[in-house]
């Protein structure tokens, strides 16, 4: 049995447009299933948990975005029970990053099909000991006030109706910068530490990208057994607005005296001044915060080709 679970005010009330088409596919095709519809990630978790509790269900279909994906990340992960996702909301990176269609029939395909890849997360510990999953990205610092901005704003909610949601980003970025201060950082990195002097940020992914198709970490894959970490550093507020147009290709990798990359299996990063913390576009904390890449964590429902 497959449970889907929408979320109905993913991509501004894309998801509820979307599982009705869905849901007729579905019944077209005379396939067994069971839904959830709701409207925030602490609602879902609850009634995706009473679901599993029955023990009938084989796989987790989300019509989400990243951000419902992160919220059911406890319940799934080494749960054995495949995870699949048809994508409706603004950044989309995990749909992305697996190869998954836009198109949600497409999307649907693949969940039918039933071919799975085991991925790997990146699970961060908090100062306080709090532990969480994420499957895109952690971002540190001026990504995460920038997230930050794009889901306290309603500019989130037009550029969605406009199907631009990554404008939202760029329009983050903007206002982010008009008001965040860098801070001196240390990263260690499986047990090496690196010094950055006026840190922007630092970028943990998964993935090769972030923001609605930011390509951070372009050489990052889910599979790969390793963190990958972008710091930016050491610029003017001028050179970060020169960046991050080069971001959207990955042209970012060549300004080796503004940007340093690097891959290890766990990164902690401290601040001088504490930096807030999201995962997957949802806070998780400030800093001081440890990343430690967990492999071949999920089963994830992707392209028999993927």
């Amino acid at each position: 049995m497959i449970l889907f679970v929408i979320n109905t005010n993913s991509g501004n009330g894309r998801g509820k447009k979307i599982w009705l088409k869905v849901e007729a596919q579905l019944r077209r095709r005379g396939t067994k299933y069971v839904q959830v519809v709701t409207s925030s990630e602490t609602e879902a978790n609850s009634l995706v948990s009473k679901h599993l509790e029955h023990g009938n269900i084989k796989s987790v279909a989300v019509i989400g975005g990243d951000g419902t994906l992160h919220s059911l990340l406890p319940l799934l992960a080494t749960s054995g029970i495949s995870y699949g996702l048809i994508p409706s909301g603004s950044g989309n990176d995990t749909s992305r990053a697996l190869g998954i269609p836009r198109n949600p029939i497409k999307a649907l395909e693949i969940i039918l099909a039933g071919h799975t890849k085991q991925i790997d997360l990146l699970e961060t510990i908090t100062q306080n000991g709090i532990k969480q999953l994420s499957i895109t990205a952690i971002a540190i610092g001026l990504d995460a006030a920038v997230a930050n901005d794009v889901n306290d704003y309603s500019y989130k909610k037009w550029c969605n109706k406009l199907y631009v949601g990554s404008l939202a980003y760029v329009i983050g970025l903007l206002r982010a910068l008009a008001k965040f201060k860098p801070a001196s950082l240390t990263l260690t990195v499986d047990g090496v530490s690196h010094q950055f002097n006026k840190g922007w940020l630092s970028a943990v992914t998964n993935v090769s990208t972030y923001g609605g198709g930011l390509k951070i970490c372009p050489t990052a894959l889910p599979d790969d057994g390793h963190l990958h970490v972008c710091v930016v550093h050491g610029c003017t507020v001028r050179r970060i607005l020169f960046l991050f147009p080069s971001v959207l290709w990955g042209g970012h990798v060549k300004q080796h005296r503004f940007v340093t990359f690097l891959s290890g299996h766990t990164v902690t990063i401290k601040s001088s001044t504490s930096l807030l913390s999201f995962g997957d576009g949802e806070p998780i904390g400030e800093t001081p915060i440890t990343a430690v890449i967990r492999p071949r964590q999920l089963d994830f429902l992707i392209s028999a080709s993927g």
